[in-house]
């Protein structure tokens, strides 16, 4: 199986790539990052930003749009991942699951497999006093989706190839070509 990479995408040859994957444009895949296409393919839409120890995995075929952020220890096993979501670390989302546009799914949220997750959701795990875990879902503001389309943005200016920025991976880490 191929891996196809953005001309300005930064992939770290210390993540693991495996099977049929495209890496959109402005894209970066930091050192420990995992995605395993196991089955099927798994295409990444530009400016997606998969952080040490975040897992893409996927015995079918996956579309990730743009503007997504996978951070640290979340495991996404969607068939399906809308634009501009934001994965914190320990989220995990599991087989035939679906992620709309501009969702943020939580540390510990656990996104059952075959449930959809509509645009412009919140997702979050509290504790109770009786020590359960419950998830509670709230609608995104505006000014939040302009918070993460900035954020990306500011990924976006340091992260991929060809950045002038001191952090940019190919300054520190060996790419793939």
């Amino acid at each position: 199986m191929q891996v196809q990479v953005g001309r300005t995408a930064a992939v770290c040859v210390a993540a693991q790539l495996q099977g049929a994957i495209t890496v959109g444009d402005a894209c970066a895949v930091h050192p420990g990052a995992s995605i395993l296409a196991t089955g099927g393919s798994i295409v990444l839409g530009e400016r997606c930003f998969v952080e040490d120890g975040a897992a893409l995995i996927t015995e079918e075929d996956m579309q990730v749009g743009s503007d997504n952020l996978f951070e640290s220890g979340c495991e996404v096993r969607s068939r399906s991942i809308g634009s501009g979501n934001w994965f914190e670390p320990k989220a995990q989302a599991l087989e035939g699951s679906t992620i709309g546009n501009n969702c943020l799914i939580g540390s510990g949220v656990v996104v059952v497999a075959g449930e959809h997750v509509p645009d412009n959701s919140i997702l979050v795990a509290v504790q109770t006093p009786q020590g359960e875990t419950r998830r509670i879902r709230r609608v995104q503001k505006d000014y939040l989706v302009k918070t993460h389309a900035g954020l990306i943005q500011k990924y976006a200016d340091i992260f991929p190839r060809g950045s002038k920025s001191p952090y940019a991976l190919e300054k520190h880490h060996e790419l793939r070509q």
